[in-house]
């Protein structure tokens, strides 16, 4: 389970070093940061993200904020609009101050000849590759042991939402039971991206809207009333 940092409202820009040391459950494993926190050396680490200092047993912190403008971070997951194509690249609409770049070579088994297959309009579940300030977003649709792993062209007859990222890293959370508990009412398919962007597709397009104005609404309830106001979702 997760846990608020007592006392860690914290900024953009704050060297947070000391404070996540202090904080570590096990001293003699290195700390792991995840959303919202970057390494820069072994004595730095920053915030680019301001919010709530969250932990996790393992060393792992990271940084809960209500943010809608998205900052790609290498081995998030996301899910974009296909914009453009050039070449052998596309363009991709992942919710970022910039566009990110994907390459057809970037499939399972992609060759000159057998490359993969992807259109103007389409929904992309990608991983990022690459992300840096002043450099271009790389996208790949390849897991790093080269298999698809659920990552490229999502179905037609899905829908898309874009929610706040909290919520997207709610759904995310190893100890979440959203998605368990929704999978257990309605039969439905869903890509989750880092990015604040979710993908569905049900059996029918009624119960499509249903799971999506749910997923919506999860910015405003709490964890201690999530499975009443599910089964009350499910009546």
């Amino acid at each position: 389970m997760s846990s608020v940092v007592e006392n860690s409202a914290i900024l953009p820009g704050e060297n947070l070093i000391e404070l996540l040391e202090a904080c570590k459950d096990n001293k003699e494993k290195a700390t792991i940061v995840g959303p919202g926190l970057k390494r820069h050396s072994k004595n730095k680490i920053n915030s680019h993200a301001a919010g709530q200092l969250l932990h996790r047993n393992g060393n792992l912190f990271w940084i809960n904020s209500h943010q809608r403008y998205y900052i790609p971070c290498e081995r998030d997951t996301v899910v974009g609009v296909v914009t453009s194509k050039f070449g052998n690249n596309c363009r991709v609409d992942i919710g970022a101050s910039e566009q990110a770049t994907l390459s057809l070579f970037a499939f399972p088994n992609a060759t000159k000849r057998n490359k993969g297959i992807v259109e103007i309009g389409d929904i992309i579940f990608a991983k990022v590759m690459a992300a840096a300030k002043d450099v271009e977003t790389e996208l790949v649709c390849v897991d790093q042991h080269g298999r698809k792993d659920g990552l490229g062209v999502l179905p037609k007859g899905g829908y898309m939402i874009k929610v706040p990222i909290n919520i997207s890293r709610r759904l995310l959370a190893p100890d979440s039971r959203i998605s368990e508990f929704l999978g257990q009412k309605y039969r439905f398919e869903k890509a989750i991206g880092m990015n604040g962007r979710i993908w569905i597709r049900a059996r029918s397009f009624e119960t499509t809207i249903l799971i999506s104005n749910f997923i919506k609404q999860l910015e405003y309830i709490p964890n201690s009333e999530l499975m009443e106001t599910c089964n009350l979702l499910c009546k």
